[in-house]
């Protein structure tokens, strides 16, 4: 089974660099998830705001495994949320894990 699932990370991560004629990786596929969160498209983002927008990609996708509730956004209009179950309190690996399920789902219909 984990084999299978390995497969697909790496179909993804394919099917993203065709699509966007990069090397594809773990980072890249959160930073295009914040820009599609965010809704303002592929501008010329600072580093600062790369960050940004790969943090907004793990809070997004932790929300849809329920660790994190949406309540609302900041003065910025970036959305805030509340923790509900803590993402500190798992290994590494584990993190990485769940963000690779909840990248596949997420992407599995935009692609």
């Amino acid at each position: 089974m984990e084999s299978n699932k390995d497969n697909s990370w790496e179909e993804l991560l394919l099917k993203v660099s065709k699509k966007f004629n990069v090397l594809a990786d773990f980072d890249f596929l959160l930073f295009i998830i914040g820009i599609q969160e965010r809704g303002q498209g592929f501008i010329k983002y600072s580093k600062e705001e790369k960050m940004d927008m790969i943090n907004l990609a793990r809070c997004i996708l932790f929300e849809t495994k329920g660790y994190y509730k949406q309540n609302g956004t900041d003065d910025d209009g970036w959305p805030t949320f509340e923790v509900i179950k803590k993402v500190d309190d798992l290994l590494p690996s584990e993190r990485e894990k769940i963000l690779k399920e909840a990248m596949m789902e997420y992407l599995s219909d935009k692609l």
